[in-house]
């Protein structure tokens, strides 16, 4: 049996691109077979050595479907595969043939090909022609409509002893049969992308994400996986197959549902500084730069004090409210206030801080340690500022005032010192001491304490003072009279400025001719006339009298008198309330009467 080994390569492309491979194979050296080489595009040429030829032309076409084309060049079809036998009917008779076409099988690799029924589609048809003394035998193996790779393989073509055989391979282009539709998901699921294709190796797929390589993958499949997906795996991914025939393309997207977030946003919130009260503030919000590719539901406002004492509120608003006013703030309070957004995923991030200070509301009071006199004129006070929770602002300074519980001159006459009867002073905010000075002696003062503010004068606290006593000021209508030539009476009134309690009165007398004898007497407040006796006669006696009180003895008044001169007769002589000064002023003014008498007596007797 002579066999011809022949290996033909039948290419099947997409996008109409065509291409024919031929390799021969080892053929026995006596034989006459030609060389196999390709005669136009998309067909190739077989020719087997006598007695067994087969069709001289097998043609592909793009949508692999058959059809006949007798001897046609066309690239888009190709032709059924021939086997034929021709000589003498004396040498089929010698080959054993059966002209009746039973002895002629078809093979694919291996499997004969049934003459009825189908083999992967594969259809046999025999054609026995006769030509006078010449027998022409043919078997035609048919393509099935539909060429896919079950027609690859090894065929051969038995007819008696003969044998013919090549191979049929059809080339797949790349081509993706599943990639990962569209997805939707959140931050905390698993992204798994898988592109599976198939065609002829090598095979390659690429995954592009917004045309950028991500990975790639030499077999026919590939599978990427992103755990805990973010906004930076948010895009449109293609998966690309590729081998030497043909490109295959399908893309889809992901879509990651994160919460808002403020990042890149240029427009922080607005504070509308006028609508600031005592206890609230007014937001105008604005929506985040990125939504998470959800709508927004609803903000939360959250005003954090700068100081612990403030009550730290939030307001949570719907999503198209944007105008948020925050209350049950602290008054006169430093906040910093951010807010957040948040859709069906959860909550953004903090905006960006904004700073405000509520409006001042007046403070409450501060608290009293001490207020006590520390002189006659000067009080002391000490205090501690309100609690920080009830300053209600920052404290400015701390305004005191000072009111005698007189109300005018005569109930608190004043001669002598500052004696103001009321009076306002300013004391640092920092200060926690004062010493009120310039007060009135031993009189009842009223202190009035306030904290102040932007808002103004807080709410007051008080308290009452005495101030020390002083020494009492001098006596009043001090009077003296002789009654006789070893008497003399005096009668007084009190201070009109006593500075104090009176407790009694010290009276000093001593004859003015002498002074080695002196006479003292005390009184008790209530006496207010003593009458001195065993006085000498026709002496003049000088008297002080002095008030007293805690503070210590107060200032002297001083009055004269004689006694009366037994030799002469003379009405009473009452020198009454003379002070010293009208006393020396009387005296001097009768020298001076004298001399201006005498002047005249001169005068006179120096005209006559």
């Amino acid at each position: 049996m002579k066999m011809v080994k022949l290996r033909c390569i039948i290419v099947v492309l997409g996008g109409g691109v065509i291409a024919a491979a031929v390799a021969a194979g080892a053929v026995d050296a006596t034989s006459s077979v030609p060389n196999i080489s390709p005669t136009a595009e998309g067909t190739f040429t077989i020719c087997l050595d006598s007695p067994l030829k087969t069709t001289p032309k097998l043609r592909i076409r793009p949508d692999q479907r058959r059809a006949v084309l007798a001897n046609s060049n066309s690239n888009t079809t190709f032709g059924d595969a021939r086997c034929t036998v021709s000589g003498l009917i004396t040498d089929f008779s010698a080959l054993g043939v059966n002209v009746s076409s039973s002895s002629t099988i078809w093979y694919q690799n291996g499997i004969p090909i049934p003459t009825t029924g189908a083999l992967n589609g594969l259809s046999i048809a025999n054609e026995p022609i006769s030509s006078k003394d010449e027998y022409i035998f043919r078997t035609v193996l048919s393509w099935p409509p539909v060429i896919t790779s079950a027609i690859s393989g090894n065929y051969s073509c038995r007819i008696g002893s003969d044998e013919a055989v090549f191979e049929v391979h059809v080339a797949v282009p790349a081509q993706i049969t599943y990639f990962t539709p569209s997805l939707n998901v959140t931050r905390d699921s698993t992204i798994a992308l898988r592109c599976v294709a198939i065609g002829d190796v090598p095979l390659t797929i690429s995954l592009y994400k917004n045309g950028v390589i991500r990975h790639t993958e030499v077999g026919n499949n590939l599978t990427w996986v992103v755990q805990r997906p973010s906004r930076s795996d948010v895009g449109q991914y293609s998966c690309i197959a590729s081998n030497a025939f043909a490109n295959s393309t399908r893309t889809m997207t992901v879509t990651v549902f994160e919460p808002p977030s403020f990042n890149g946003s240029s427009t922080p919130p607005t504070l509308v500084q006028d609508s600031t009260t005592t206890s609230s503030v007014h937001f105008t919000l604005q929506p985040p730069a990125d939504t998470g590719n959800l709508p927004v539901l609803q903000y939360d406002v959250n005003c954090t004090p700068t100081v612990a004492y403030a009550f730290a509120p939030s307001r949570v608003a719907e999503a198209a409210d944007l105008a948020v006013t925050v209350s049950r703030l602290h008054a006169g309070a430093r906040y910093s206030c951010v807010y957040r957004a948040m859709n069906a995923v959860g909550w953004s991030e903090p905006s960006s801080p904004v700073p405000i200070r509520l409006q001042d509301s007046v403070s409450a009071p501060p608290s009293i340690r001490s207020a006590r006199a520390e002189t006659a004129s000067s009080i002391s006070l000490s205090f501690d500022a309100p609690s920080a929770n009830s300053t209600n602002g920052d404290i400015k300074s701390y305004d005191l005032m000072h009111t005698a519980s007189c109300s005018s001159a005569e109930e608190c006459p004043c001669t002598g010192y500052d004696c103001s009867r009321s009076g306002r002073m300013s004391v640092p905010a920092t200060g926690t001491s004062v010493v009120v000075p310039g007060l009135r002696y031993f009189t009842n003062y009223t202190l009035t304490l306030q904290a102040v503010n932007r808002a103004g004068d807080g709410d007051p606290v008080m308290a009452s003072v005495r101030t020390l006593e002083h020494y009492p000021g001098p006596v009043q209508q001090l009077t003296l009279k002789v009654l006789s030539t070893s008497a003399i009476s005096l009668t007084w009134e009190p201070p009109s400025e006593p500075n104090g309690i009176v407790k009694n009165y010290l009276l000093y007398y001593w004859p003015m001719n002498s002074q080695l004898v002196h006479y003292s007497k005390e009184f008790n407040s209530g006496v207010h006339n003593y009458v001195a006796k065993e006085l000498k006669e026709n002496t003049e006696y000088s008297f002080n009298i002095s008030a007293v009180n805690s503070a210590g003895i107060g200032e002297e008044v001083r009055r004269t008198a004689r006694t009366e001169d037994s030799s002469s007769s003379r009405d009473d002589t009452i020198i009454s309330g003379l002070s010293d000064s009208a006393f020396i002023g009387i005296v001097t003014g009768a020298a001076v009467l004298v001399v201006i008498v005498i002047i005249i007596i001169v005068v006179y007797r120096r005209r006559k």
